[in-house]
């Protein structure tokens, strides 16, 4: 490692809510009810046929060129969205949250992608609790997360390559949005075409056959409910001027870029220090697929990353960190309730914007966000247009909302997300 860059950065961005502007369609249905969904430009209108992922899109055009504008009341801009589990034992505060996606959905027989879908709820904070707390923010807007990593995605493939389970799909989610007053679904499917760790579906034609899937959700669902789409940070996988003419937005998954030793977990800029994909990557990539940039929601990790397969002599942490374990670590010297194995130190990388802990040797040990570089991130999406933030996940975060405090004050200028 040629330097450890150790001060904060002084590029201080302020912004404020006013920055981002947003147009929605006034109807959405033709006299007949039928759902209208504008399209893309350019001649090729078949859903069946993916587009070139390398052509760029317009440059005069803001966002990265027109892909058509959905009428679904999405709620409440800029868009500060929590991923919410089943793991969670309580309740969000929902005075700092526009959007949750309350998870897991997922296929009741994911080796087959048929039976529907089913929900795994927190016992402490069930979904009928989460959807209650519009008494207290009425903007508030609750989605079905459906999906996951790896073994979780099981049963997308199949179902889209199957006209009938499309069909028992669609309809299995607006009766579970119906049910629970739900406003919309996230699709997390990782990722079409691939196989991510554990998961064992998955097909050539994935890419075409969810094309297939969001346009009879659309049709399914009509113009009252959101549909959203978890994207790899690297954009591919999707048929983007297709998918959105259906999606309302595309939630990016601007982490899991990179991990200690040897990368940043969500490096807004490219870093000086480590060679991997970072924030304005993933936008580009993104436009150039076809997505303009205010319809994307940004992703903030509450997560840190260490070494994936660490020696035990050089093991300090698990994988994975929460963010509400950090204090412990620099403050106490102590990781899960034991001393760390050896001392660390944190660091900042001026060029990336992201704090790194650092042990004796000046090794990177975790890759992690704190409230500065989450402000930072909050602060980019206003300054880059936008459509707002989103967080995995919301139990990583203090008891005292250290981070998504950040997040908030950086987009809306304020401690609230509440008028």
């Amino acid at each position: 490692m040629n330097a450890i860059l150790k001060l904060r950065s002084p590029l201080v961005l302020l912004f404020t809510a006013a920055a981002l502007a947003f147009s929605m369609a006034t109807s959405c249905t033709d006299d007949n009810g039928k759902v209208i969904v504008l399209p893309p430009p350019g001649p090729d209108d078949n859903p069946d046929t993916p587009t070139n992922p390398d052509t760029p899109s317009n440059p005069d055009t803001p966002g990265g060129g027109e892909t058509g504008t959905l009428c679904t009341d999405i709620g409440q801009t800029p868009i500060v969205l929590a991923y919410f589990t089943e793991y969670t034992e309580t309740l969000p505060e929902v005075t700092l949250l526009t959007h949750i996606n309350y998870a897991h959905g997922r296929f009741a027989n994911p080796s087959t992608g048929d039976g529907g879908i089913v929900i795994t709820e927190s016992k402490k904070a069930p979904i009928s609790e989460v959807v209650a707390l519009k008494k207290k923010n009425p903007k508030l807007k609750v989605c079905l997360m459906v999906g996951g990593w790896g073994g979780h995605a099981d049963g997308f493939s199949m179902m889209a390559r199957d006209a009938a389970k499309r069909t028992e799909f669609c309809q299995s989610v607006k009766a579970l949005l119906d049910k629970h007053g739900l406003d919309g679904i996230d699709i997390d499917w990782e990722y079409p075409t691939q196989s991510a760790d554990g998961e064992t579906g998955c097909h050539p034609d994935d890419t075409k056959n969810f094309n297939l899937v969001l346009k009879e959700l659309r049709e399914t669902l009509g113009t009252g409910k959101i549909i959203s789409f978890a994207s790899s940070s690297s954009a591919k996988y999707v048929d983007w001027p297709t998918a959105m003419k259906y999606l309302d937005y595309v939630n990016v998954m601007t982490y899991d870029m990179g991990a200690a030793p040897n990368g940043h977990n969500s490096p807004l800029h490219k870093s000086s220090l480590f060679n991997h994909r970072s924030w304005d990557e993933s936008v580009d990539a993104h436009v150039k697929g076809g997505v303009p940039k205010n319809r994307m929601v940004m992703g903030v990790p509450f997560y840190g990353k260490a070494e994936k397969n660490p020696s035990e002599s050089t093991k300090i942490f698990d994988y994975s960190v929460r963010y509400y374990e950090i204090p412990d670590i620099l403050e106490k010297g102590t990781y899960k309730g034991k001393a760390l194995a050896r001392k660390v130190y944190r660091r900042w990388e001026a060029t990336s914007m992201v704090p790194y802990l650092v042990d004796d040797a000046g090794k990177n040990v975790l890759s992690y966000d704190d409230p500065e570089s989450v402000g930072l991130k909050g602060s980019y999406v206003v300054a880059n247009g936008h459509l707002g933030a989103m967080f995995w996940e919301y139990r990583c975060d203090t008891d005292d909302h250290a981070l998504l405090k950040a997040l908030v004050k950086a987009i809306y200028g304020k401690d609230t997300v509440l008028e």
